[in-house]
């Protein structure tokens, strides 16, 4: 059983990350010397930028060594823990392992970019009602977004009502 968990969380994973690669490779061909492409009112925007930190630029000022340290070494260790975790649960709520997948996706996503992108990641979304704006994202940071979302309401609303999956 373990090994049919195995390849469920990996395809997932592989599917997941090729589009969000994909995501960013077109974002990089059609937006990197073009200002901003605005739709729905200016309620979603397309702009491309690199960003050396992490959520909202956290952490954009700190020593190259220092990002790469945090951004991508403590990052792989976090993710290799938690595809490890995801793997060895013994039994796991279905929506607590799609939440898990989600977040691994969005997680090894980042990480790759930074690898090949000298330590930066491609955002190129930003939304906004009115005043309020998010920060320009990615596809990887819907993933880990969602997944979180996913994560918590599943443990909230679904304590021992939901199918689980035995390894």
């Amino acid at each position: 059983m373990i090994v049919k968990k195995i390849l469920l969380v990996s395809l997932s994973v592989f599917c997941l990350v090729g589009c969000d690669y994909t995501s960013k490779k077109i974002a990089k061909d059609s937006l990197k010397d073009i200002s901003v492409h605005s739709y729905l009112g200016g309620n979603l925007k397309f702009v491309y930028v690199e960003n050396p930190g992490g959520m909202l630029s956290f952490g954009s000022d700190l020593p190259v060594k220092s990002r790469l340290i945090i951004f991508q070494l403590l990052v792989s260790l976090l993710l290799v823990s938690l595809f490890v975790y995801t793997i060895l649960m013994q039994r796991i709520k279905k929506w607590s392992l799609i939440a898990l997948i989600l977040i691994l996706s969005g997680g090894i996503g980042n990480l790759l970019d930074r690898i090949t992108n000298e330590g930066r990641v491609v955002d190129f979304m930003m939304m906004g009602i009115y005043s309020f704006r998010t920060g320009i994202f990615n596809i990887a940071d819907v993933y880990i977004t969602f997944g979180v979302l996913v994560l918590i309401l599943s443990e909230i609303f679904l304590k021992d009502h939901s199918a689980k999956i035995a390894s």
